[in-house]
């Protein structure tokens, strides 16, 4: 059931997904680890210690979880990821179905295979959607419930495995293969744009219009104008179901941006590529400096602060984009977001030379 939006139907369906007991004030079990828990420290995001961490939640699951939670290296579950709730029972352990100790462990593997910058995406846009759910109660496809985490292949430091973390506005695919690693595709998306979590604000996706805006705003009169597709905002075209899919190029040519404006590029670019964790991301935010001159930034709607725009960034090894959704009512409170490495779908790339 792949889709690019959220439709109004797909809303209403109803699935048989078991019920998670609310926790004390929170909506379910996952909303209160997710609320309170501060994961176990990463000394150091190497192969060995994203290996164990994963090997560490399968061997906290028993056998009937285990075996949902654990898939192999090429299932052909893990390109079947999905924004449109409900989803079924595939593709996964649902967090809603694991315990407080497995949920802690949970939140342990994804610290150790993401930055903070990811690792308070993976947590924060599960507690976004609970603010989905109608007085609390269960909502199926809604809520920190209804996340769901794989692994696919034998986590190893050595040898390929892959992970995907997937729910309503989160399907973070990783892939890893001895010291490497990969992110693509990574769909994230929330809603709302902001709320409170103990009397604090979070914000959930907090760099990647303003880094755009910035972006669009650094160019001369000239260079909007061919950065500028249409005056209204645009969706995205590359989410989920189209996996090998490449747009055809548009807008702006960033071959000729000044090094100021080449700084701001690099600061959107980091607004998604660092949820990849330390070395990994400066590796491919390396790798992506080389392809500035092949960049293209297209442009779709009004370019100021609160304006509903859209954006997308294209080049030889990645496709970004941003854009507000209509669904909800107010595009600036529905964000959705994709970051994609057509040479490296899945990690497709990983076991091939790296490049200089």
């Amino acid at each position: 059931m792949n889709a690019l939006v959220c439709t109004a139907s797909a809303l209403i369906v109803a699935v048989s997904i078991s019920v998670a007991a609310p926790a004390g004030n929170y909506p379910s079990l996952p909303s209160k680890v997710l609320s309170n828990y501060t994961p176990s420290k990463v000394d150091s995001h190497d192969s060995e210690t994203m290996a164990n961490r994963a090997n560490a939640f399968l061997s906290s699951l028993d056998k009937k979880l285990r075996a949902q939670a654990a898939l192999p290296l090429n299932s052909p579950e893990k390109p079947k990821w999905t924004n449109v709730p409900p989803r079924g029972p595939q593709g996964g352990v649902r967090l809603g179905d694991l315990n407080e100790k497995q949920l802690e462990t949970a939140c342990d593997l994804l610290a150790a295979v993401l930055s903070p910058q990811g690792y308070g995406k993976a947590r924060n846009i599960p507690l976004a959607d609970d603010r989905l759910l109608r007085n609390g109660q269960r909502r199926p496809g809604f809520g920190a419930e209804d996340y769901w985490l794989a692994i696919f292949g034998e986590p190893s430091p050595d040898t390929p495995w892959a992970l995907q973390f997937d729910g309503h506005h989160i399907a973070i695919n990783l892939a890893f293969h001895g010291e490497r690693m990969s992110m693509s595709p990574t769909f994230i998306g929330t809603q709302p744009r902001e709320f409170q979590l103990g009397g604090k604000k979070i914000v959930p996706m907090e760099k990647e219009a303003p880094t755009g805006l910035a972006l669009f705003q650094s160019l001369t009169g000239s260079q909007k104008k061919k950065a500028t597709i249409r005056p209204k905002r645009a969706n995205l075209v590359a989410a989920a179901g189209r996996d090998g899919f490449v747009p055809d190029p548009l807008g702006l040519s960033c071959k000729n941006l000044k090094n100021e404006q080449r700084a701001i590029l690099m600061n959107v670019l980091k607004s998604y590529v660092g949820d990849l964790p330390g070395a990994h991301a400066e590796y491919r935010l390396k790798e992506l400096r080389t392809e500035i001159d092949q960049m293209r930034f297209a442009w779709w709607g009004p370019g100021e602060k609160g304006g509903d725009f859209s954006y997308r960034i294209q080049g030889p090894s990645v496709i970004i984009e941003y854009a507000g959704q209509d669904l909800g009512g107010d595009p600036h409170n529905h964000l959705h977001s994709m970051y994609r490495d057509p040479t490296n779908e899945y990690g497709a790339r990983l076991g091939k030379k790296a490049k200089d």
